[in-house]
């Protein structure tokens, strides 16, 4: 197995915006010279839908706040067999997305993947990616659900913090999500995704607040549960009520530690002031474990995250997936030992303004 040519875990504390990650690390190949993947923060939102006009709509709506927002250097986009135009285009070269999503017929498949790599092979710290179902698969029932991911530097939530929990909550107010979740994240190159998954591997090993798997595959399965909590977590209102409703959440999680934010429809949940990466070497933060536990109900039991490797590289599949999905899980007799450590974890500094209401959802 090839050695790591950098302390990842050390310069992800010390210096995590230099943190560029070469393409094929712990591959049998070796490293090679394109960016593999960069550390990031990247909302996960869980929806249905996505072949209607409403929903296509609010995929828009997303996408312009999160240009608005975070001003993000995109530089490439990457379509699944497009019904027109190329499956790879430099952004300049791309039309906007309403009007590519306008013309496109409800039994066309929504994927749409924009990436900042400086070559098309590289990835960057800004993605967007969105895929939904076609009318006809998603009609049939039992095909997952639709998905959109984005991201943003690390430092980025380090200065705005509120920025980025504000854009997360008004995405899953306009799709009305079915549940999902924010916090650190790996990106991986688009084309080269596979080479890449040894590297995530490690990483979510050993710093468990990360998160780790494939978009499209992640979808596939979402429909079964929930995948994971991080530093936001959301839930629609049927989740909601199978662990006992908003009550139970006020209840179990302190509102000196926890926000909760109604995006008419379910809640979102915020763990703590920032995203948390959890190192292996340290105690499991209370302020992932208490929302884990209460969230335990609803998780799905089984998730893909990556595809096998015909090289025999790590793999967060079988027991190891299901090992990474009970990564919080502690005895239920540990339970008043992790509310008593969550007193000296760090507050939330003042109880956050949730964003300013729309005047309806769009969906």
């Amino acid at each position: 197995m090839t050695e790591l040519p950098f302390d990842p875990l050390e310069l992800m504390r010390t210096n995590p915006e230099a943190m560029n990650v070469p393409g094929g690390v712990l591959t049998k190949q070796g490293p090679q010279k394109y960016v593999g993947c960069v550390p990031a923060i990247a909302g996960t939102l869980f929806f249905v839908d996505a072949h209607l006009p409403d929903v296509r709509a609010a995929i828009v709506e997303c996408f312009d706040d999160y240009q608005t927002t975070a001003n993000p250097q995109l530089t490439w986009l990457f379509r699944e067999e497009p019904p027109e135009g190329p499956s790879k285009m430099a952004i300049d070269k791309a039309k906007p997305l309403k009007t590519m999503l306008d013309k496109m017929d409800a039994n066309d498949a929504v994927s749409f993947h924009y990436t900042s790599g400086k070559l098309a092979h590289d990835a960057g710290p800004w993605e967007f990616h969105v895929v939904g179902l076609p009318a006809w698969r998603a009609n049939m029932g039992g095909w997952g659900l639709c998905a959109m991911r984005f991201s943003v530097p690390l430092l980025f939530v380090e200065e705005y913090p509120d920025t980025f929990r504000d854009l997360f909550i008004n995405c899953a107010r306009r799709l009305c999500v079915a549940h999902g979740y924010a916090g650190h994240s790996l990106v991986l190159s688009a084309l080269r995704y596979d080479e890449n998954q040894a590297f995530e591997t490690f990483l979510a090993t050993k710093l468990r607040g990360f998160d780790a798997g494939n978009l499209v595959a992640g979808a596939a399965t979402a429909h079964l549960g929930i995948k994971t909590v991080s530093w936001l977590t959301a839930i629609d209102s049927a989740y909601l009520e199978k662990i006992g409703g908003e009550p139970a959440v006020r209840s179990e999680l302190p509102m000196d530690w926890f926000g909760l934010f109604d995006y008419s429809g379910g809640l979102v949940i915020q763990a703590g002031p920032r995203p948390e990466p959890a190192p292996d070497d340290e105690d499991l933060p209370a302020r992932l474990v208490l929302p884990d536990m209460l969230l335990q109900p609803v998780r799905a039991l089984a998730v893909r995250l990556h595809y096998a490797s015909s090289e025999s590289e790590p793999r967060l599949i079988g027991l190891a997936a299901e090992k990474w999905l009970r990564r919080f899980d502690v005895a239920p007799e540990q339970l008043m030992a992790y509310k008593a450590k969550l007193l000296k974890e760090p507050k939330i500094p003042a109880l956050p303004a949730p964003p300013p209401p729309e005047d309806s959802p769009s969906i």
